[in-house]
């Protein structure tokens, strides 16, 4: 792994964590304590960290990250997700296009489930008034969804995230725990050279893998910019999928771990 990379991931890691010791890092990125000494010496020189004693902290420069809203955590909460506004300006195009291709796996009298991903969002925007219940954590999916006359729309409750325009926590996961349903339409933050579907943040995580179990197709969309990308969470592996939509596959790897692959472009 160059440098420069490995300097970028131990940022993230520590930002997503609020420190990190020398010997925990040497043994996720594989090199010696002393390279990560290295590191974290430049990083700190350069304010992205403060050295502490055995590691480092997060900086008062990355202190925005810290999830102030959630007093649960104790503080030590980091959310490293954009808000939904900002992700609804990323590839609006190919977005659209994704959207318009998964509208072919939905039929009326379904019951599908919608994470809270700007994936979702153009899709909801694309769906006819049919004959359909559309379970979801995204108010702002309900918001679009709302002058739809014959889809009918169950809203996860649980605690709300005005940055993020959803629903989140333990008392949303025990409700999508209670449902089965026809399909899930999800997106994610990264899908990494490992096969893994991930994401930066924990709670989303654990909400997404919650949905994944009451579902009986899972449909992934995602553009070609979350290849090769790199978060700290999995949600899942590839394989775990039933379809892969997206704009343009980089790579004839990620085609023989999924079912089936939809390319827009």
């Amino acid at each position: 792994m160059l440098q420069v990379k490995r300097h970028s991931l131990i940022l993230e890691f520590v930002v997503e964590n609020g420190c990190a010791r020398v010997n925990e890092l040497s043994r996720i990125f594989g090199v010696s304590p002393e390279t990560i000494r290295r590191d974290l010496t430049v990083l700190a020189k350069n304010k992205k960290l403060v050295r502490s004693f055995g590691g480092a902290m997060i900086s008062e420069n990355n202190a925005s990250f810290l999830d102030v809203d959630n007093p649960t955590n104790n503080g030590n909460f980091v959310d490293k997700a954009e808000a939904f506004i900002k992700r609804t300006k990323e590839q609006p195009e190919r977005k659209m296009r994704i959207a318009k291709s998964a509208l072919q796996y939905i039929h009326e009298h379904e019951c599908i489930i919608m994470d809270n991903s700007s994936s979702c969002w153009f899709l909801a925007r694309q769906l006819p008034d049919i004959e359909l219940t559309v379970i979801t954590n995204s108010l702002n999916i309900i918001q679009t969804l709302a002058c739809r006359k014959k889809i009918r729309i169950v809203s996860v409750g649980g605690e709300y995230s005005e940055r993020h325009g959803d629903f989140h926590g333990p008392v949303a996961e025990f409700i999508i725990n209670n449902f089965k349903v026809n399909k899930l339409f999800f997106s994610c933050q990264g899908l990494d050279s490992g096969l893994e579907i991930k994401d930066s943040n924990e709670v989303n995580v654990r909400l997404k893998q919650e949905m994944l179990k009451v579902a009986d197709q899972k449909i992934l969309m995602v553009d070609s910019s979350k290849f090769e990308r790199y978060s700290l969470y999995k949600i899942c592996d590839l394989a775990d999928i039933d379809v892969l939509i997206t704009n343009k596959l980089p790579k004839d790897i990620y085609r023989q771990e999924c079912l089936k692959i939809v390319e827009t472009s």
